[in-house]
C-alpha cells in the first residue's frame, strides 16, 4: 500500500497559504497538509512535531528565513524536501537554496501547472527514496537473519565434531581464541499425557517462547550463543570464570520455572580449552542431560555429578535376584521389601546413564522371578496382566523411580499371591498342567492332553481350568508362548520363524498374527520401536 506523503506550508501572508492549498488537488496527488506555519520558529517547530515529507515555504520570513530551515534540514541530514516561493527574483537566495538541496526556487504568483510539475516531481523522488530505504532496511534484517541462522547451523555442526567451521566462527567474530569454551543442553521435561495433550501449535508456541527467555538471557552475557540440537536448546558460552556456566544454567532454570512455569532439566558440559574441542562439552552435556533419568527431572545437572554409592553391602545382581526368589518364597516380608531396594539401587549403579539398559534389565528380573516361582509349584503371569506390555509400558516412563515403583508393586502382588495360595493351596492338578505347559509350551500342547495328563475327560478339564484361573485353556497356552516370544524377540537374535517354532507354532504367518493381537505390532516393528526409545 503506497503511504501518503506529508506536507507543511510555509508563510508569513495567510492569504497565501490559503491560495496554494486551493491551488492543486493535493489528496490526487498523493499528499496531505499536515500544518500551516506564519513564520520561520513556528515552521521549525512543526517539522519536529509533524515530520513532514515535503515543505512548501516563503524563502524570507520573520523569526527565520527559509535558507536557515534549509541549512538545519541539511545538516542533520533528514530526508526532507523543501520547494521554496518567494515574490522577488532574489537569484542570492535562490543559487543558496538549491546549495543546500532545495527542490526549486518558484516566484509569486506561483503558476498552477509550474507548482504541480515540481510537486509531482518531488513526489517522485520521496517514493523512490522511501522504497530504497525500505528495502535497505529489509536487505539488513536478512543478513542479520541468515547470519544468525547460518552461526546456528555451524554450531551445530561443530558439536557434531566437525572441527573445520571453528576457523570461520573465528572470523566471524562469533567466538575468540583465548576463551574456555563450555556447552550446556537445556530440554523440556514431558509427561506422557502433556504430550498428548499439546497440539503442534501449542507446542511451537511454548519452544518460540522458552527460546526467546534463553537468548535473552545469554545475549546479556555477550560472550554467549544460543542453538537448537534436535529437541533440544543448546548454549555456547565463552568463559574465564569456572562458576560462569553453572551460573547461567541456574539462572536460566530458575527463570523458566518462574516465568513459564515449565519444568526444564539442564545437562552442563565440562569445559574445553579450545573451540575445536567443543564436540567434547557436547557430548558431557549430553551424558550430564541423560542422568536426569536417574538423577530426577527439573534440575541443573553438572558434567561431574557422581552417585552417592549405598551403604548397605549388597552382592551382585544375580545373586539378589535369586536371593529375593528365594524370600518371597518364604514369604519373608522384611527380606523381600530390603532385596527389592537393594536390587533397584544395583541397577540403578549397573545402568547410570542408559534408560534402555536399566529398563531392559528390570524387566529380566521379572521374567526371571515369574520363573523361579514356577520351580516352587507358584505359576504366576504378572506380566501378562498388565493392559500394556510391560517393556513397553516401562519405557515410557520418564524417570527410573517410576519405573522402580511400578517393580516395587509387581514384587508385592507376587508376595500377596503366594501368601493367598500357600494359605488356600491351588489344587495340586491345576499346579500339575500349569508346570507341564511352561516346561512344554515349544510342544503341541492340547487340550485332550491336557485332560488325559490329570485324568479328566475333556469337557469337564475345561469346565475345571476356566473356573480355577479365568481364562479358558486355550487363550492360556498363547499368553504362556507370547510371553517367551517377546522375551526371545527382545533378547535373542533370531528370525522370526525360528522364534515361532521354539514356542510351538509351525507356521510363521500364524504366529506374526497372534503376536500382533497380543502386543499391538508385528514381531518385527514391536522390536524396531523399542530400539528406537
Amino acid at each position: 500500500m503506497t503511504r501518503t506523503i506529508r506536507v507543511l506550508l510555509a508563510d508569513d501572508e495567510p492569504v497565501i497559504i490559503r491560495g496554494l492549498k486551493k491551488l492543486l488537488s493535493w489528496e490526487a496527488l498523493g499528499l496531505t497538509i499536515v500544518g500551516e506555519a506564519n513564520d520561520g520558529n513556528e515552521l521549525r517547530d512543526l517539522m519536529t512535531t509533524s515530520q513532514p515529507d515535503l515543505i512548501i515555504s516563503d524563502i524570507s520570513m520573520p523569526g527565520c528565513t527559509g535558507i536557515d530551515i534549509i541549512k538545519e534540514i541539511h545538516d542533520s541530514k533528514r530526508q526532507i524536501k523543501v520547494i521554496f516561493i518567494s515574490a522577488y527574483q532574489e537569484f542570492s537566495y535562490a543559487k543558496q537554496a538549491l546549495q543546500y538541496g532545495a527542490m526549486d526556487y518558484l516566484v509569486k504568483p506561483v503558476n498552477k501547472n509550474q507548482l504541480e510539475e515540481v510537486v509531482s516531481r518531488a513526489v517522485s523522488i520521496i517514493r523512490q527514496e522511501s522504497e530504497g530505504e525500505r528495502n535497505k532496511e529489509l536487505l539488513t534484517h536478512y543478513e542479520r537473519k541468515n547470519r544468525i541462522v547460518t552461526i546456528e547451523e555451524m554450531l551445530d555442526s561443530l558439536t557434531d565434531g566437525n572441527r573445520g567451521v571453528a576457523d570461520t566462527l573465528i572470523d566471524m567474530g562469533v567466538v575468540t581464541v583465548s576463551s574456555i569454551v563450555s556447552i550446556c543442553l537445556l530440554e523440556m521435561d514431558e509427561d506422557a499425557e502433556r504430550s498428548i495433550r499439546w497440539e503442534e501449535r501449542e507446542r511451537k508456541l511454548v519452544e518460540f517462547a522458552l527460546f526467546n527467555i534463553i537468548k535473552e538471557t545469554v545475549d546479556q552475557l555477550g560472550n554467549g550463543f544460543v542453538f537448537r540440537k534436535g529437541e533440544q536448546f543448546g548454549i555456547l558460552l565463552q568463559h574465564e570464570n569456572m562458576e560462569e556456566m553453572s551460573r547461567l544454567a541456574e539462572d536460566l532454570h530458575y527463570k523458566i520455572n518462574s516465568f513459564l512455569k515449565l519444568k526444564v532439566s539442564i545437562g552442563i558440559g565440562c569445559p574445553v580449552d579450545d573451540i575445536v574441542d567443543s564436540d567434547h562439552s557436547y557430548r558431557s552435556a549430553l551424558k550430564s542431560l541423560h542422568k536426569k533419568y536417574f538423577q530426577g527431572l527439573n534440575q541443573v545437572i553438572p558434567y561431574d555429578v557422581a552417585l552417592i554409592e549405598d551403604t548397605v553391602q549388597v552382592g551382585t545382581l544375580s545373586e539378589i535376584q535369586k536371593e529375593l526368589g528365594s524370600a518371597l518364597t518364604s514369604q519373608n516380608k522384611e527380606r523381600v521389601t530390603e532385596l527389592t531396594q537393594s536390587l533397584l539401587q544395583n541397577i540403578r549403579l549397573l545402568a547410570y546413564g542408559n534408560k534402555n539398559l536399566a529398563v531392559s534389565t528390570l524387566y529380566n528380573t521379572v521374567m526371571l522371578l515369574e520363573q523361579e516361582m514356577l520351580e516352587y509349584g507358584f505359576s504366576m503371569d504378572i506380566t501378562g496382566q498388565m493392559m500394556y506390555p510391560l517393556l513397553e509400558e516401562w519405557s515410557r516412563f520418564s524417570t527410573f523411580d517410576q519405573v522402580g515403583e511400578e517393580f516395587r508393586q509387581i514384587v508385592d502382588r507376587m508376595y500377596l499371591q503366594i501368601v493367598g495360595r500357600m494359605n488356600g493351596k491351588e489344587s495340586a492338578p491345576l499346579s500339575q498342567v500349569k508346570s507341564y505347559i511352561e516346561e512344554h509350551y515349544a510342544e503341541n500342547i492340547t487340550l485332550e492332553s491336557m485332560a488325559a495328563l490329570v485324568y479328566m475327560n475333556s469337557y469337564y478339564f475345561s469346565h475345571f481350568f476356566k473356573k480355577h484361573t479365568g481364562q479358558n485353556f486355550k487363550n492360556y497356552v498363547t499368553e504362556v508362548r507370547m510371553k517367551h516370544a517377546l522375551r526371545l524377540l527382545l533378547h535373542r537374535d533370531l528370525m522370526v520363524y525360528e522364534i515361532a517354532e521354539q514356542v510351538g507354532y509351525n507356521n510363521a504367518r500364524h504366529f506374526s498374527d497372534m503376536f500382533k493381537k497380543k502386543y499391538g505390532k508385528l514381531p518385527q516393528e514391536y522390536k524396531q520401536s523399542f530400539k528406537e526409545q
